[in-house]
């Protein structure tokens, strides 16, 4: 089966207001519903007032828990991230919530540490967050390019193991761009254009994998940000499962 948590937020109390993440939100539901075939019930959605700090815990609770052996998640968060620079040199991501304060991250925020407990404490088989928000601190260990002679032999073996794995809208110190033109952000208007489309099927064999989409991203984002944000992506583990 396949479940998703689907989060955004515009009215931030206390940090700058967003225009679009609603929109990219509601867009990736429809998505995932219309050419996807997700059950509208197995899919959660929390935008603004709703989307405070224990409610979107919550919602990582209740879906990761609720997804069994064989089952596919997906996560997007579009709203703000933040880096805390910590002491030792290295950095640390944190997701703010439409009530969380930068002058206390720790105590309002969602550290991604946290997010990548949830997931280990999943019996998902495959896990994708998409995360359109710009912030370092992610410990992504490194992925592999896909060659472009992929077999069904060879996604069949890539969908046999389990799989834990992310895509951010862009680096450290980057800016998340949206624009009135687009109605969404760089990142979901891409996200658009490679899944609903069907763009991100780099080797047109009619499998979209979370590489492939995370290889589209990075290019097609850098390109209409004008260079300014850089999606990143990877695997949270070792585990080589790829989401399909």
């Amino acid at each position: 089966d396949s479940w998703a948590l689907v989060i955004g937020i515009n009215k931030y109390q206390n940090v700058d207001q967003l225009n679009y993440a609603v929109n990219d939100a509601i867009a990736v539901k429809e998505m995932l519903v219309n050419k996807y075939g997700f059950k509208e019930a197995n899919i959660k959605l929390i935008t603004d007032e709703e989307a405070t700090k224990d409610n979107i815990l919550k919602g990582f609770s209740d879906i990761l828990t609720q997804a069994k052996e064989k089952d596919r998640v997906v996560v997007f968060y579009a709203g703000h991230g933040e880096t805390y620079k910590l002491p030792s040199g290295g950095d640390k991501g944190y997701l703010i919530p439409v009530d969380g304060d930068l002058d206390n991250l720790f105590l309002s925020s969602i550290a991604m540490k946290r997010i990548y407990e949830i997931a280990d404490m999943s019996y998902a088989k495959h896990i994708l967050y998409l995360v359109d928000a710009c912030y370092g601190g992610l410990t992504l260990t490194t992925t592999r390019g896909l060659k472009k002679d992929i077999t069904p032999e060879y996604i069949k073996k890539m969908t046999r193991e389990r799989g834990r794995q992310v895509i951010t809208a862009g680096g450290k110190g980057e800016q998340v761009i949206e624009k009135s033109e687009w109605g969404h952000s760089a990142f979901t208007l891409n996200l658009n254009r490679g899944l609903k489309d069907g763009n991100a099927d780099m080797n047109a064999d009619g499998y979209i994998t979370a590489s492939e989409l995370g290889m589209f991203l990075s290019e097609k984002v850098t390109i209409d940000s004008d260079n300014q944000q850089t999606p990143q992506y990877g695997r949270m583990t070792s585990q080589e499962g790829e989401f399909v």
